[in-house]
Formats: C-alpha cells, sequence, structure tokens
C-alpha cells in the first residue's frame, strides 16, 4: 500500500473541510454585522445632521431676515465643517441666494465607491419669530462620501477581527480532531500498511510464521473501549481467520498445480469469451510462449484457421454449445509455426465463473504418418506426379464442373516414343531418371489448375480444364498447348554422361460430351494417342475426326497467312456508299484473300486469325498504303465528287500502335493523297480503351483532316457518355439492324433511335447492307441520308469502282 498524497489524506480533507466552514460562518455572520451597522450610521448621520441644522437655525433666521451677508457666510462655512456635511446654502424668500459653500470632494478609493450611494439634501424654511412668516430658507446636502469612508472603516475592522476569530476557532477544532479522530486513524492506516507490506515480503519469500512476521493491528491507546478499539479487535480477529484460509487455498492451489504441470498435455483455461485464464507448463513449452505472454491472449489468436469469422465459427459453435467436444485443428507457436493438435474441451463452474478447459493433444506425428499414407496412395513414388487413383478423380471433377459451366476441356494422354529401348539399353536407373526429367518438364510449363499425372510407365496424362466456352476455341487452344509440350520434350535430356532425345506421341479428347462418362474419355483420349503413334509418333492427333481436320485446316492457314502479303494473294476491293440522290459520295476499302491452296478464305475466317497471330498489323499497314495509291490515282483523275471519302477499316490493336499517327503520316506523304477524302472506320470496342489517350490520337487525326466513323454501330460496346466527347464524322448502322427492318418492330426503334441520336449529335448516318428499294425507302423515311449495300452495288475491283465513279450516279437496279 503506496503512502497517499498529502490532498487525498483524510486529515487533509478534514482540516479543509473545518477551514472552509469556519471561514464561511465567518463571512456570513459578519456581513450581517456589516448590514446592521451601514443601517444604523445611516439613521446616526441623519440624526447628527439634525442637531447641527438646530443649532444654526436662530442664527439663519437672523441672517435672513437682517439680509445679514456675513453672518450668512459664517453659519454656511461652519455647517460645511461637519464631517457628515458638503453644501451649505441660505436663501431669501425671493429665492435670491443669500449665501452658499461647497465642501472640497474626497478622494474615494474603488472599496469606498460601492458604499457612497446618493447625497440627502435637508430643506428648512426660516420663519420670523415677531411676524410668523417665511424669510427664507436653509438648505444643507449631506456628503455620501464621508459617509462611504466611514462605513468602510468599519468593515474593515469587522472582517480583520471575525477571519482572527474564525482562525483561532478553526485551529482549536483542528486540534481537538486530530487528537480523537485523525491522529488513531493515522496510526490505524500506517498498521494496516505495514501488515499488508510484511504479508506481501512473506508470500513472495513463501515464508511463513517467521519471527519478524507481523500478525496482527497494535492496538490504539486511549482507545481500548470505543468504536476505534472495537474495530482494531474485529479486524484482527477477521485477519487471523483469513491468514488461516489463505493457507490452506494455498497448498491446495500448490497441489492443483502440480496436478496441471504433469499433464503431458497442453491445458488451457478460458474464459467464457475463450481469453486464456490459465495454463499448464506444458503449454508454455509447447508453444513457445512465457506463461503470462500466453495468459494474454484469446484461444482464438492462436487458432490461425479460425481467424476469419466464416470459418471461426465451427469452432467457436462447438465451445460455445456448453457441450463437451472435441476438434482438430492447428496452434500458432510463437515462432510462427503450426502445430496441429486435438482438443477436447469441457465446461465447469468455479466460484460462479465459467470456464472451458481446453486440453489439446499435440498430433504431428499421426498427421505426418497420415499424410505419407495419402501420398503413397494418391501420388506417383518416381516422379512425385498424381497416380491414376487421384488422376481420375480429378477427371471426374472436372468433367462435372465442366458440364456444369458450359466449359470444354482437354485431355492429353502422352506415351514417350522408343522409351522401351532407353530403358533396357542403358538400364532402369537412367530410364526412372529420364521419367522424373519429363514430369518436371511437364508440371512445369502447365497452369495451376492443369493436372499432370503418371499413369504408369511411360504413360502421362494432363488435364486441361476451362480452355473456351466454344468447342472450337478449345480445340485451337488445346493444340497449342499440344504443340508446346512437344517442342518442350524435343530438348535435349543430359542424365549423367548420357545426352538423350525423347518425343512423344499425344492423343488429345476434347470434353464434355452428352452420354461420355470419364472412363471414356480416358480411354479414348488412349485411342487417339495410338492412332499418332501410328501416324509416325512425335505428334498428336484429336479423337474427333473433325476436330483433327480443323487444327489441321487451321494451322495450313495460319502458316499461309503469313506469306500471304508476299505472295501477292491479298488484294481490295471497293463497295460505294451513296445518298439519297444515288450519287457516289464515297466508298469502303474490303480485303479479300484467294489461297492457292485454301482458295477464297471469307474474311470472318482470317482476320480473326490475322488478329490472333499479331499478323492484322502488317495487313493493315498493307491495306492503308494501297488504298492510298488508289485514291491518289482517283484523284489524279479527277474522279473524286465533292465531298467524297474512302472508308477503310482500322483495328484495334492497329490503332492502339504508338506510332500510329507517325504511320498516317507517312503513308499520306508517299502517296500525295489528299487527308479530307480520307476515313477511318473503328469498332466499338475501342471506345472502353483509355478514354483521354484514344481523345488525343483523335483529335489528333481529325486536325489532319480525316473523318472517323464508327463502323457496326449498336453491335458492341459503346457508351454514349464516350461517344459525346469524341471528334466522330459518321455512325455507320450494322446490317444485322438493316436486313429484317420491313418486318422486325425490334429493329426499327433500334435504327431509329441511332439515325435520330445521329442527327442530334450532327453526325452523319449512313446504313450497311440495304438490298432492296422497299428498305431504301424505309430508311429515307427514317431520315438515313447514305446508303451502301447491294442494291446498288457490291464490292469491285478498283477498275469496276473507276468506273462507276465515272458514271457518279448508280443506276438503280430493276
Amino acid at each position: 500500500m503506496n503512502t497517499s498524497a498529502l490532498h487525498k489524506r483524510l486529515s487533509y480533507k478534514q482540516a479543509k473541510a473545518t477551514l472552509f466552514v469556519a471561514l464561511a460562518l465567518g463571512l456570513l455572520f459578519s456581513f450581517i454585522q456589516i448590514g446592521l451597522d451601514i443601517k444604523q450610521s445611516r439613521h446616526s448621520m441623519n440624526d447628527k445632521v439634525s442637531q447641527v441644522i438646530q443649532l444654526v437655525e436662530e442664527s439663519a433666521v437672523q441672517a435672513a431676515y437682517n439680509i445679514d451677508q456675513e453672518l450668512a457666510d459664517r453659519i454656511v462655512g461652519s455647517l460645511i465643517q461637519h464631517t457628515y456635511i458638503q453644501y451649505a446654502e441660505i436663501q431669501l424668500d425671493d429665492k435670491s441666494k443669500l449665501s452658499s459653500a461647497l465642501r472640497k470632494p474626497i478622494q474615494l478609493s474603488s472599496l469606498a465607491e460601492l458604499w457612497s450611494g446618493s447625497s440627502v439634501i435637508y430643506k428648512i424654511p426660516l420663519t420670523s419669530l415677531y411676524e410668523g412668516k417665511s424669510i427664507g430658507t436653509l438648505l444643507v446636502e449631506t456628503d455620501p462620501e464621508a459617509f462611504a469612508l466611514d462605513i468602510v472603516d468599519r468593515i474593515v475592522i469587522i472582517l480583520s477581527t471575525g477571519f482572527l476569530r474564525n482562525i483561532l476557532l478553526a485551529m482549536c477544532l483542528l486540534y481537538v480532531f486530530h487528537r480523537l479522530i485523525s491522529r488513531p486513524l493515522t496510526t490505524l492506516s500506517q498498521g494496516l500498511q505495514a501488515l499488508k507490506q510484511n504479508h506481501d515480503e512473506h508470500q513472495l519469500s513463501k515464508k511463513v510464521g517467521d519471527e519478524n512476521t507481523i500478525t496482527s493491528l497494535p492496538t490504539l491507546k486511549g482507545h481500548d473501549d470505543d468504536e476505534l478499539g472495537y474495530l482494531v479487535d474485529s479486524f484482527n480477529t477477521l485477519w487471523s481467520s483469513r491468514n488461516q484460509a489463505e493457507q490452506a487455498l494455498r497448498s491446495s492451489e500448490r497441489f492443483n498445480r502440480d496436478v496441471m504441470n504433469s499433464i503431458s498435455d497442453i491445458l488451457l483455461i478460458c474464459e467464457k469469451d475463450l481469453s486464456i485464464f490459465d495454463v499448464n507448463d506444458q503449454a508454455s513449452k509447447s508453444l513457445g510462449y512465457r506463461k503470462p505472454d500466453l495468459i494474454k491472449l484469446n484461444l482464438i489468436s492462436i487458432c490461425p484457421e479460425q481467424n476469419d469469422d466464416t470459418e471461426s465459427m465451427p469452432l467457436e459453435g462447438l465451445f460455445f454449445s456448453q457441450q463437451d467436444c472435441a476438434v482438430e485443428t492447428h496452434l500458432l507457436r510463437k515462432d510462427g509455426t503450426l502445430m496441429p493438435v486435438e482438443i477436447k474441451s469441457r465446461h465447469i463452474e468455479l466460484s460462479g465463473k465459467h470456464y472451458i478447459l481446453a486440453l489439446a493433444r499435440d498430433i504431428s506425428v499421426r498427421k505426418t504418418q497420415e499424410k505419407l499414407i495419402h501420398h503413397l496412395a494418391y501420388y506417383d513414388a518416381l516422379t512425385d506426379l498424381p497416380n491414376r487413383s487421384l488422376f481420375q478423380d480429378r477427371l471426374q471433377q472436372t468433367l462435372s464442373k465442366s458440364t456444369r459451366h458450359n466449359e470444354y476441356g482437354a485431355l492429353l494422354f502422352l506415351d514417350l516414343d522408343r522409351f522401351k529401348t532407353i530403358n533396357d539399353s542403358l538400364g532402369h536407373d537412367i530410364g526412372d531418371e529420364l521419367l522424373k526429367e519429363i514430369a518436371l518438364r511437364l508440371a512445369k510449363m502447365m497452369r495451376d489448375e492443369d493436372t499432370v499425372a503418371r499413369l504408369g510407365g511411360d504413360e502421362f496424362v494432363v488435364l486441361l480444364p476451362e480452355l473456351a466456352n466454344d468447342l472450337k476455341a478449345a480445340a485451337q487452344n488445346a493444340r497449342k498447348i499440344t504443340e508446346r509440350i512437344l517442342h518442350t520434350l524435343s530438348q535435349t535430356i543430359h542424365i549423367g554422361e548420357h545426352t538423350l532425345h525423347i518425343s512423344a506421341s499425344i492423343g488429345i479428347r476434347l470434353f464434355p460430351e452428352a452420354e461420355v462418362d470419364a472412363k471414356s474419355i480416358l480411354k479414348q483420349a488412349d485411342t487417339a494417342m495410338y492412332k499418332a503413334k501410328s501416324g509416325g509418333r512425335n505428334t498428336f492427333f484429336f479423337y474427333n475426326a473433325n476436330m483433327q481436320v480443323l487444327a489441321d485446316q487451321h494451322l495450313s492457314m495460319e502458316k499461309a497467312l503469313h506469306s500471304a502479303i508476299d505472295n501477292n494473294e491479298l488484294y481490295l476491293n471497293y463497295q460505294p456508299q451513296v445518298n439519297q440522290t444515288h450519287h457516289i459520295t464515297g466508298a469502303e476499302v474490303l480485303v479479300r484473300w484467294k489461297n492457292p491452296e485454301h482458295g477464297f478464305v471469307p474474311p470472318d475466317q482470317f482476320i480473326p486469325l490475322a488478329e490472333e497471330t499479331g499478323k492484322i498489323l502488317s495487313i493493315g499497314a498493307w491495306i492503308l498504303h494501297e488504298a492510298c495509291s488508289q485514291l491518289a490515282q482517283w484523284e489524279k483523275a479527277k474522279l473524286c465528287p465533292k465531298g467524297f471519302r474512302l472508308a477503310i477499316n482500322i483495328s484495334p490493336k492497329q490503332f492502339e500502335q504508338t506510332d500510329f499517327i507517325s504511320q498516317l503520316i507517312n503513308v499520306i506523304s508517299s502517296t500525295n493523297v489528299n487527308p479530307y477524302h480520307l476515313e477511318l472506320e473503328l469498332t466499338e470496342g475501342i471506345l472502353v480503351k483509355n478514354l483521354d489517350a484514344l481523345t488525343t490520337k483523335m483529335d489528333a487525326i481529325r486536325q489532319m483532316g480525316i473523318a472517323l466513323s464508327i463502323d457496326d454501330f449498336g453491335t458492341g460496346y459503346s457508351s454514349l457518355k464516350y461517344l459525346k466527347k469524341m471528334p466522330i464524322s459518321q455512325l455507320k448502322i450494322d446490317k444485322s439492324f438493316i436486313a429484317d427492318l420491313l418486318t422486325d418492330t425490334n429493329d426499327q426503334a433500334i435504327t431509329g433511335t441511332i439515325i435520330a441520336m445521329a442527327h442530334h449529335m450532327q453526325m452523319e448516318i449512313i446504313a450497311e447492307g440495304v438490298e432492296d428499294i422497299p428498305t431504301v425507302e424505309k430508311l429515307t423515311s427514317m431520315g438515313c441520308t447514305h446508303f451502301q449495300g447491294y442494291y446498288f452495288s457490291r464490292p469491285v475491283s478498283a477498275e469496276d469502282c473507276t468506273l462507276l465513279l465515272q458514271q457518279e450516279i448508280l443506276p438503280a437496279k430493276a
């Protein structure tokens, strides 16, 4: 027990209270006395002034009657010499002043000014003794400053004497209280402090019954029979009982602690909120915490698997269920490592409080053994890849997921070519190392969601989920991955002093397919693998014959596309664009490809392939240069009517090139073409990219005089918020809205909305895919001003387009 601060001691509080009460009462009585004294002083002042006036009244009558100026001066002069009179005046009966006198004001202190108040004026009529009539008036005015000075003097005396009296009274009371109460209580407090300090010291040293031990409070001299003496006796009795109970409790606690520490498992005693209340020595040893640090924690905080609220509910729910339970989890050691444990909990009530006993047993050895057994059961002992059992389970799960989400995947069945020769000639040790290297290479090149497994011998399988949402794209992706595998396996392998070359035959089976289970898919992939072996080895084969043909065609087309420009297989067609009077106002450039092997390849087949392979950049640059060269020829021949624009489609990848503006400038400069005759058609998809960079590039193009158009408007992802910020000159309505315009009310509504929006935003509007006169008339009635389609002209060669430009007006078809 620490010594209390002075301001907190009872004696200090007692002295402060006594002094405060004495001063407060003294001030109260002093102010009452001052009030009474002020009232009495005012009466005394009035009496004294009245007496003085009575003394001079007869002389004032004589001075007024005889109009004696000298006598009057002496009278008023004697009046103002009085302490309480500051002004005196004698008036005649005609109100004329016979004589007056004023005393100089007294300089007052700020305290005296509070009591100065206002003056009192006395008016005494002067009456002739002989004639009995009024002959004048004596005016006397009191001096409030003098009265205030007198009052202040009295107040100072009263307060001073009262304060001294109260101080003496307070000191007497303090001495009495100190002797009777404070000093005995101080002695008692010191005894208690010494008793507690002695108890604490012996508690730490574990010594009991020492000769220096203080076991009770000392008696208070002179207080044997009063309340304080009774208090000391009662406390000593209770203290003795407490010491005996404490000794018994300490013995019981020591026994319980020995029992707890003898347990080889971790014992955690938690309160109702799972905060740790107590632990045994094994808990500190196993978890690496000092016992005081461990007691500060919550059980959930050392169960890392339970930190997330969604995961902590099961563990907390078990402990809060008020029932005994057992759960397997991990405990977090202080060094950050996890210790697998089995926790059994039990709820107990002790001294009215609810506790949870958690007994945690280290199951690290058991978990290691279980993990080893699981690994041996589901993983290949040589390559550490999943074995047939685990692979079949994953294949079944992947097949079910692919069916639910309508996603296509592929199963690759690999068999190493001529592995038996290597294994027989160089020995099984070299063969095993080769299999390990193959497994390592396959595992490194796969995604996290893919599965590489060894079925046995030199057979491997690769499970590729989520390749694409359609069968064609999934086949292409499976082909690419298979080609990468073949390339990777063909790389030289060094094992010891041996340099080995290996290849593989791969069968590919796409899934899911109706009524085909996992076992059948694996079997069919195996069949496709044998077809690959019979096809010359170091190759792959799709189980589905159609997919195999498609893959071959796709690969052949990709190779042919790389040389299409060099072999002059690409050429341009031009489809005129007209206004409402059928005058040619422009033309769209359309690229075509005719390959010696594949024949005429539709744009919707080779353009996506060019985008995928990146070949679109070189093709786009070639189209831009060829189209500008042809436009320059038409300009030179003066075949371009007023407002004519040649529309060139620009792919998003081409437009996003950092040097696209430079390419435009170079082409315009090299072909000497008029940029005001150029129009670049962009797809809606480009509008969702970086808006600031896109707008900056568009502004630069518009400043060159080149118009910008949005192709196939209404089919992409454009936003009006973006569209209104961009310098677009024209919107082209996609032909999918025009095909059924005459019969489909939805197409009519969409087309009408696009036309109205274009007019409102001051953009030109053109409809493509116009094939008959009723469609032209319908579009014209809806406000469309430009048209493009087979009704006016099919895409034609540059020579035929030159003839159409010479005609200026396209003849309507019958």
